[in-house]
């Protein structure tokens, strides 16, 4: 199955009467799964639950989740002195006061200088777990429409992929349907240079020691193993496409291996119809490569 990496979803709802969310969700390629959450801290407590998801639902993809929090409902509040600082600054005013004259009485105001004496919290700030509940369906809305983006952005690429793989087949046909004549081609090529190279050299070669060593050359400029191979790999990438499973990393791979017969093809190239066929098989080859990159 062919499903893009890049997609985006967004959901929105109440968590209760208190707590109004936004969720984005956003993904790009990458070669594994990546996911960052941005949420706000006193909900860190559903971070591992919104990952979960997102592993339950993807396989690939750096995917970034943001989730926005509005306050429908003020919260109660807790104010608390904190100790450790008013046993460490109030003694010393007292001291610089009486050390001043200014004696060593301290209004509210005054107290209410020091920094974070005073503590203040909400009291209702963790989520309660069916707040939670309702944040983990609001994620999933969120994650569902990524991943509809994202299945239809694979079927772009399946059609595109699907294309280049029948280019790829008619070329690799047209290869084999020409390699006897390529053949021929390279053995009166082959010929004709050591007859040359020798009657330069001026020395008598054995026309039977000339044939055997001209059918070594054309016989590691033939391409047929190449070709073989390559129309394995053609066929098992036209199985990964129309499979039901993730294709992405076997496209790549695959991909690899069809680009490293075409190069081999073009190494052994003698022929100007061959390098003609060669570049147009990498040109296809090459776009493929470029296209699984977002493939999940």
């Amino acid at each position: 199955m062919i499903t893009s990496m890049t997609g985006f979803g967004r959901a929105a709802g109440a968590l209760s009467a208190r707590y109004f969310v936004a969720v984005t969700a956003k993904s790009v390629n990458h070669r594994f799964l990546e996911t960052s959450v941005r949420i706000p801290d006193y909900l860190w407590e559903a971070e591992a639950t919104v990952r979960a998801l997102t592993s339950e639902t993807f396989a690939r993809g750096k995917v970034d989740i943001s989730i926005r929090v509005q306050r429908t409902a003020q919260p109660d509040y807790n104010v608390r002195i904190n100790t450790q600082i008013a046993n460490t600054v109030v003694p010393q005013l007292r001291a610089i006061a009486e050390e001043l004259g200014l004696g060593s009485t301290f209004s509210g105001s005054d107290l209410l200088r020091v920094p974070d004496l005073l503590q203040v919290e909400p009291i209702d700030a963790e989520i309660t777990e069916e707040e939670r509940e309702s944040l983990a369906i609001i994620v999933r809305d969120a994650l569902a429409q990524m991943k509809a983006m994202r299945v239809r952005e694979g079927e772009s690429l399946r059609t595109d992929i699907t294309t280049r793989l029948q280019t790829i087949r008619e070329l690799q046909q047209r290869l084999a349907a020409h390699r006897d004549e390529i053949r021929d081609e390279l053995l009166a090529s082959y010929q004709q240079r050591v007859q040359e190279i020798a009657k330069v050299a001026g020395v008598d070669v054995n026309q039977d020691r000339i044939a055997q060593e001209v059918v070594i050359m054309v016989e590691k400029g033939d391409v047929a193993e190449e070709l073989t191979r390559l129309a394995h790999h053609v066929e098992q990438a036209e199985k990964a496409v129309s499979g039901g499973e993730a294709a992405g990393k076997k496209l790549d791979f695959l991909s690899q291996e069809m680009l490293r017969e075409v190069n081999t093809m073009g190494s052994k190239s003698r022929s100007a119809a061959l390098r003609t066929l060669v570049v147009e098989l990498k040109t296809e080859v090459e776009r493929i490569r470029e296209q699984v990159q977002n493939v999940e």
